[in-house]
């Protein structure tokens, strides 16, 4: 039987303290055919110096310049300069457990219609310690067109897998969106099947150095939104039921900005756009509990 060959793309900024126990991690797979591409994207501070300690047993690329060009960039570059079959995502940050590039691979030996697999994990704080979980013990891929576009319920891309043959189907990541995994993802749910594997093969950190939200986030929602219902007839109810969640997003992101102005009118509009999910979120959320067992 063929064995995959995996490519593991780790985009670096300033990566300096944590990419030792990320690069260490895919180290530490049990898994053989494996391309390790760590891409420098302009870092100032020892990131280069920690990767350089790792050669040869990993590649190490940069944008002409040393320039910082962002993620999304780095991981085109990183693709661009690999030949295996399979994708896998490692951000900078993240920890992979010993089994999960060979279990993901698993799963694409024996479904040939499978173009993304994804695992449970842990999310964990600065010093490994587990948080919680990132599904539930009753989460299930469906497989139905437009959830992950509604939902967005892949959280990291450092769980996911891919088959580049599909990939390259699709096309590759935008550079000009902030949720370009987002995007992604949608993409290929729309031409292959996904497959989810609920053992914690992930460890996704979270501290206080992560790039907080931006509200270009939920513009660009709307734009990836627009471009989807281009390609794929995902129907008219989904398509104001995610315009809901994005402009309740953006009225969420101007209130804590004191916008209100635009925050309302932005509210309004997710409440015009899915009036029973605005009705439920203030029955739930707002109104006084006593008139809830009423």
């Amino acid at each position: 039987m063929h064995k995959y060959s995996v490519a593991v793309i780790i985009p670096c900024y300033n990566s300096s303290k944590y990419i030792q126990k990320t690069i260490e991690s895919v180290l530490n797979q049990d898994y053989e055919n494996l391309e390790i591409i760590a891409i420098d994207d302009g870092s100032t501070d020892e990131t280069r110096k920690i990767l350089e300690s790792y050669l040869p047993k990993i590649r190490i690329l940069s944008h002409p310049n040393n320039a910082n060009l962002g993620e999304a960039a780095s991981v085109i570059l990183g693709i661009t300069q690999s030949k295996a079959d399979l994708i896998a995502f490692l951000d900078h940050d993240d920890i992979w457990y010993p089994n999960k590039v060979k279990e993901q691979a698993k799963i694409f030996q024996k479904c040939s219609d499978v173009g993304l697999v994804y695992t449970n994990g842990y999310v964990i704080d600065k010093s490994d310690n587990i948080l919680y979980k990132l599904f539930p013990g009753d989460f299930r891929e469906e497989n139905i067109p437009g959830k992950i576009l509604l939902k967005c319920y892949i959280r990291t891309s450092s769980c996911v897998m891919l088959k580049r043959e599909i990939f390259e189907q699709i096309g590759s990541f935008k550079t000009d969106i902030c949720i370009v995994d987002h995007d992604i993802w949608v993409r290929m749910s729309e031409v292959s099947k996904f497959h989810y594997i609920p053992d914690v093969l992930t460890g996704y950190r979270k501290h206080r150095d992560q790039t907080s939200l931006k509200r270009k986030m939920w513009e660009d929602g709307i734009i990836i939104l627009k471009e989807a219902c281009k390609r794929y007839p995902y129907g008219s109810n989904l398509k104001r039921k995610r315009l809901a969640v994005l402009y309740y997003r953006l009225g969420e992101f101007d209130w804590k900005n004191k916008d209100y102005l635009r925050a309302l009118k932005n509210y309004c509009f997710a409440g015009i756009l899915d009036p029973a999910r605005a009705v439920a979120f203030v029955f739930n959320n707002i109104l006084p509990k006593e008139i809830h067992s009423s």
